[in-house]
C-alpha cells in the first residue's frame, strides 16, 4: 500500500476512533435503534405529516435538553426549568388577545430571563448558593405563581399565532422546523466563543478556573441567562401546541431534560459533554414516546424504559474508558 493509501487509511481510522470515543456516540446507536423500531411499529413514519407532527413534538423537548445541557456544562443545574414555562405559559395565555401578541411575548420572554436566568444565576452564581436546593425552591414559586395567574386550564391564545406553527413556509419549510434550526444555529454561534469554553472551563475545574481569571459567578450567570432563551423557546411551542394556559403545562420537562442530558453523555458533575448529545438524548425520549404509544404497552412502562435507556447509555458510554483502561494496563505490562 503506499503512503498516501496509509495515510488515507490511518485518518479514517482515527476519525472512527474519535466518533466512538465521542461523549455523544451512545445516544447517537441508541437513537438509531429506537428509530428503526419506531419506524417499523408506527404507520407511514416516513411521510410528511408524521415527520411534521413529530417534529412539532420534539422541537420542545430538545430546546429544554439544550437549556438543561448548558447550565450542567456550567456546573449548576436547574430544577426550576418546568416552572418557568408553565410561569410564561399562563402568564402569556392570561394576557394574549388577538391584538397584543408581540407585547404579551416580549412580556413572556423578559420574565423567562429574569426568572431563569438572572435569579437563578446570581443565586447561584454569586450567592453560591446549592444549584439543587436554590432551583427546587424557585420552582416551587413559579409555579405558585403560574397557579395564582390561572388556577384552571384556560386562557386566550388566537388561533392566527397557534395556527402559525403547524403551518408551512413556502409550502414545504415547517414552521417547527424553521424555529428548531434557528435555535441549533443560536447555539453553534455561541458554542464558537470564549464565554462557552468559560463554561465547560468553570464545570471541569472552577477553582483551576478561578485561577485562571476566570469569573466563575459571571460564567455561571451566563450560562444561565443564555439558557434562559432556550426555554424560551420550548415555552413558546408548548403555547401553540396546545394553545391554551395550563399551571401543568412545563412539569414533565424539568425532569425529561435531565434525563436527555445524562442520555446524552452530559457528566452531572459538568465540564464534560457535549449538546449533541443532549439533543439526540431528546430525540430519545421522543421516539420512546412514540414506541411506548404505537406498541399498546401501558404508559406506566415508560419510566422503566426511560431508566433502562439512561443505563444502557451510560454503560455504551463505558466502553471507550474501559478499553483505554484496558490498553494502558497492557502498556505498563
Amino acid at each position: 500500500m503506499t503512503t498516501a493509501g496509509l495515510k488515507q487509511k490511518n485518518g479514517s481510522i482515527s476519525w472512527l476512533q474519535k466518533f466512538i470515543r465521542h461523549s455523544a456516540f451512545p445516544s447517537i446507536v441508541i437513537f438509531i435503534v429506537l428509530l428503526v423500531i419506531n419506524a417499523s411499529i408506527q404507520p407511514n413514519f416516513y411521510s410528511s405529516r408524521v415527520l411534521r407532527s413529530n417534529l412539532m413534538t420534539f422541537t420542545p423537548f430538545i430546546f429544554v435538553a439544550i437549556a438543561q445541557g448548558i447550565i450542567i456544562l456550567s456546573g449548576s443545574l436547574d430544577l426550576s426549568l418546568g416552572s418557568a414555562i408553565s410561569l410564561f405559559n399562563c402568564l402569556t395565555a392570561y394576557l394574549m388577545t388577538d391584538k397584543n401578541v408581540a407585547p404579551v411575548l416580549i412580556l413572556g420572554f423578559g420574565v423567562t430571563v429574569v426568572a431563569s436566568g438572572l435569579i437563578n444565576g446570581y443565586a447561584i452564581g454569586k450567592l453560591r448558593m446549592p444549584a439543587l436546593i436554590t432551583t427546587f425552591a424557585t420552582s416551587a414559586i413559579y409555579l405558585g405563581l403560574a397557579m395564582i395567574i390561572l388556577p384552571v386550564a384556560g386562557g386566550y391564545v388566537p388561533k392566527a399565532f397557534y395556527s402559525l406553527y403547524k403551518s408551512s413556509i413556502g409550502g414545504f419549510l415547517p414552521f417547527a422546523g424553521i424555529m428548531l434550526a434557528a435555535g441549533i444555529i443560536i447555539w453553534f454561534i455561541f458554542s464558537k466563543t470564549g464565554a462557552y469554553r468559560y463554561i465547560y472551563a468553570i464545570g471541569s475545574n472552577e477553582a483551576g478556573a478561578y485561577a485562571s481569571d476566570i469569573s466563575v459567578w459571571k460564567t455561571r450567570m451566563t450560562a444561565h441567562i443564555f439558557a434562559s432563551l432556550f426555554i424560551f423557546m420550548a415555552g413558546m411551542c408548548i403555547l401553540m401546541i396546545t394553545s391554551t394556559g395550563e399551571y401543568r403545562t412545563g412539569q414533565s420537562y424539568t425532569l425529561n431534560s435531565v434525563a436527555a442530558v445524562v442520555i446524552g453523555g452530559i457528566a452531572l458533575t459538568g465540564g464534560k459533554g457535549s449538546i449533541v448529545g443532549a439533543i439526540f438524548g431528546a430525540l430519545i425520549l421522543g421516539i420512546l414516546n412514540n414506541i411506548i404509544f404505537y406498541s399498546g404497552v401501558s404508559s406506566y412502562f415508560q419510566i422503566f424504559a426511560k431508566g433502562l435507556i439512561i443505563v444502557i447509555a451510560l454503560c455504551i458510554g463505558a466502553v471507550p474508558v474501559l478499553i483505554k483502561q484496558r490498553k494502558k494496563r497492557k502498556g505498563g505490562e
